[in-house]
């Protein structure tokens, strides 16, 4: 059996002193000093024990092997329990998301767009703020609750919505199924409204209030080609075809990327191109078709709201997104057949244009009725009577 306790001595080296194991055959000085050496159980350094120099050699191997003895007697010391790992609190998980997003490459080289990542951040900073909990696990269904009716106070439903998917995004990451807490009814949903189109009576009165030349071409642009406003914000000259069949092509550039991230080439309606192509006359060192001062222009929103404020309508019913939709709803009801039109709008499923089929409403139903029903046999009968 491999000895536990050993015996040493402390000779002095080449000036250094060190720990010599005793070798019983070897003859030592009447004033070396002995010392005991052991591992205690569960230990990782040295215990020591001076013996003295009084009692000779043999005596102190004695002492080892008693020593030893005793040790082994003693029982082992039960093995401290390891400590429990701290679990994650939801402010490291936040961390983590939004490391993970930050650095999300998609499979076409794209990353996420800064946008969404601020929206990200901003989402996930106040949901923590409301709920005021420190682990996933103390996430409860009052608590999604009281922060959804935080939201309500400021926000349209359609705004709740889309900051609930991303909180519940970062609830997937941090190991919490939000269908768990709140039941299906209780979760928002969106809703899939009837798109409002402008009448061409809105268009008549709005455009004839514009006095600025940018201005009216952004407008015109975004009403005949369906195009989003960043899409329009963002174009270069280069995706414009001026020639016999003008056409703009919505593609991903340098700083900006489509909402699907796909190319999508849409046909220019004749008189928008050769006002285009005046423009760029005009401005032939400008970068972007519809910028200011060179840069991106982020205020048709608010100058499409002042036009409407002029021409004597109500500003709230103007939004750049509803020129989008009232291209898809004139180019369907004007005849051109919904897959074209869904290739336009770049949907991915047709469906999506369908909802663009929408009912006529007031004078435009009353039109088509008289059109429809007019003149019928009943009419003829009922005047023979």
């Amino acid at each position: 059996m491999k000895q536990r306790v050993k015996l040493f001595t402390r000779p002095t080296v080449n000036g250094k002193r060190q720990w010599i194991e005793v070798n019983p055959k070897t003859k030592y000085a009447v004033d070396e000093t002995f010392y005991l050496r052991w591992l205690p159980f569960g230990a990782t350094n040295y215990s020591y024990e001076s013996l003295g120099n009084k009692w000779g050699l043999k005596v102190y191997l004695k002492e080892r092997a008693a020593k030893e003895l005793r040790l082994l007697e003693e029982p082992e010391p039960e093995p401290k329990p390891e400590k429990a790992a701290q679990p994650k609190t939801l402010e490291e998980f936040r961390t983590d998301f939004l490391h993970d997003k930050k650095t999300t490459v998609r499979s076409d080289g794209t990353p996420l767009d800064a946008d969404t990542v601020r929206t990200y951040t901003q989402v996930t900073r106040e949901f923590l703020d409301t709920i005021k909990r420190n682990l996933p696990t103390e996430i409860t269904r009052q608590n999604l609750k009281d922060w959804l009716a935080h939201l309500r106070e400021r926000l349209d439903h359609s705004s709740i919505c889309n900051y609930y998917r991303h909180v519940v995004c970062f609830l997937h990451a941090c190991g919490v199924d939000h269908k768990k807490l709140l039941s299906r009814d209780e979760r928002p949903k969106p809703s899939e409204p009837t798109p409002e189109a402008y009448t061409p009576e809105e268009m008549t009165q709005f455009f004839f209030t514009i006095v600025d030349e940018r201005e009216a071409l952004a407008f015109e642009f975004l009403l005949k080609t369906g195009a989003r406003e960043k899409e329009m914000t963002h174009l270069i000259w280069p995706d414009l075809n001026l020639g016999i069949t003008p056409t703009v092509k919505f593609r991903i550039t340098d700083g900006f990327r489509t909402k699907t991230r796909k190319m999508r080439t849409v046909p220019l309606e004749k008189s928008l191109a050769t006002k285009l192509a005046a423009w760029h006359e005009k401005n032939p060192t400008m970068p972007l078709v519809f910028g200011k001062n060179g840069k991106v222009c982020n205020t048709y929103l608010r100058v499409c709201k002042g036009i409407a404020k002029r021409a004597g309508m109500e500003p709230s019913k103007f939004k750049l997104h509803k020129f989008r939709d009232t291209f898809a709803t004139w180019a369907l009801r004007r005849g051109v057949d919904i897959r074209t039109v869904q290739h336009w709008l770049g949907h991915a499923n047709i469906t999506m244009t369908q909802k663009y089929l929408a009912p006529e409403q007031g004078e435009a139903a009353q039109n088509q009725i008289n059109r429809a029903f007019g003149e019928t046999a009943v009419d003829s009968a009922a005047a023979r009577a």
